[in-house]
C-alpha cells in the first residue's frame, strides 16, 4: 500500500529547498548559529492549512455520535454531572446550531494543539517561477539548498493534496495519533504546484532531540546546508557579503532567466 506521506528519502529525493526573503540578519543567524527559522502553524497563509474543521452533519449517524460523545467525556478534565451531560447531548442531537458550535469548539482546541508544533516547508524544485515569486520576495530573495541524508531533513514528509476536504472526526485521533500529523500534511489541490515536504516538530518528551524545535528554530545537522541560491532579481553582492563573512566555504549559486524559454536555470 502506498504511503500517504512518504519522507524525502522514501520518495528518492536527495535535495530539498527552502525559499525565503533575503534578510541579512536572518541569513547571518542561520550561517553563524546553524539554525533555521520554522513557522507557527497558526500563521500559515492557507485558511485550511493546520486549521481542522469537523463536519457536524456526521453526528447525525448514531454510531458516530456515540463514539464522538464517549471520546469527549473521556478527555474532559472534569466529568459533567449526569443531568448536564444529558442536556448537552440532547441539545447537540436535536439542534443544528448547537451541533455546529460544539464541533467548532473542538476544532479550535485541535488548532491550539497543532499550534504548539513548528513546521519547516521545503520543496524538491529550485527552479519554480511561482515559488520564487510567492516566497522569495518576487525573485529578490534566496533559496537554501539542503541535503536529505541527515537526521533532520530525512524526516521531511510529503504533503498530500486533495480536492475534497477530509471527513475527520475528533474521536478518531485518540486511537490514531498519526492522524494529527495528517492534518498538518494535507492541503488543498490548488497548492500542488509547490510539491511540498514538511519537517514537523514533535511534542517535547516524545521526540528525538533533532525534531524538537528550540523556540522557533530547528538546529541544523552538520553539513546539511549545501548552498545558497540567489534569486534572479536579488542583490547578489549583498548576499555574497553575508555568506563570505559567516560561511566562506559555502557555495553561492544564482537563478538566472533562460534566454529562450520561460524558465529559470540554477548556475
Amino acid at each position: 500500500m502506498k504511503q500517504a506521506h512518504p519522507t524525502a528519502l522514501q520518495a528518492g529525493i536527495p535535495t530539498l529547498y527552502h525559499y525565503e526573503k533575503f534578510n541579512p540578519e536572518y541569513l547571518a543567524t542561520t550561517l553563524r548559529e546553524q539554525k533555521i527559522h520554522c513557522s507557527d502553524p497558526a500563521n500559515l497563509n492557507d485558511p485550511w492549512d493546520c486549521r481542522p474543521w469537523f463536519d457536524s452533519r456526521q453526528l447525525q449517524d448514531p454510531e458516530v455520535f456515540s463514539k464522538a460523545m464517549s471520546w469527549y467525556h473521556r478527555q474532559a478534565k472534569e466529568p459533567l454531572p449526569p443531568r448536564v451531560k444529558e442536556e448537552l447531548e440532547a441539545g447537540i442531537r436535536t439542534s443544528k446550531e448547537k451541533a455546529e458550535d460544539f464541533m467548532a469548539g473542538l476544532a479550535k482546541s485541535f488548532q491550539q494543539m497543532i499550534s504548539e508544533r513548528r513546521v519547516y516547508c521545503l520543496t524538491p524544485d529550485a527552479e519554480s517561477i511561482l515559488m520564487w515569486s510567492h516566497y522569495a520576495d518576487n525573485h529578490r530573495g534566496i533559496c537554501l539548498e539542503f541535503g536529505v541524508f541527515n537526521d533532520l531533513f530525512s524526516k521531511a514528509r510529503q504533503i498530500a493534496y486533495r480536492s475534497e476536504y477530509p471527513r475527520w472526526m475528533p474521536h478518531e485521533f485518540e486511537v490514531q495519533q498519526e492522524r494529527t500529523i495528517e492534518i498538518i500534511l494535507t492541503k488543498a489541490a490548488d497548492w500542488s504546484y509547490e510539491r511540498e515536504f514538511r519537517i514537523v516538530s514533535l511534542m517535547p518528551g516524545s521526540a528525538p532531540h533533532w525534531l524538537r524545535a528550540q523556540g522557533d528554530f530547528f538546529r541544523l545537522p552538520a553539513a546539511a546546508l549545501k548552498s545558497i541560491i540567489v534569486g534572479c532579481e536579488s542583490d547578489c553582492e549583498a548576499v555574497s557579503r553575508v555568506v563570505k563573512e559567516h560561511a566562506p566555504q559555502l557555495p553561492l549559486k544564482r537563478a538566472v532567466r533562460s534566454s529562450r524559454h520561460y524558465r529559470l536555470v540554477i548556475e
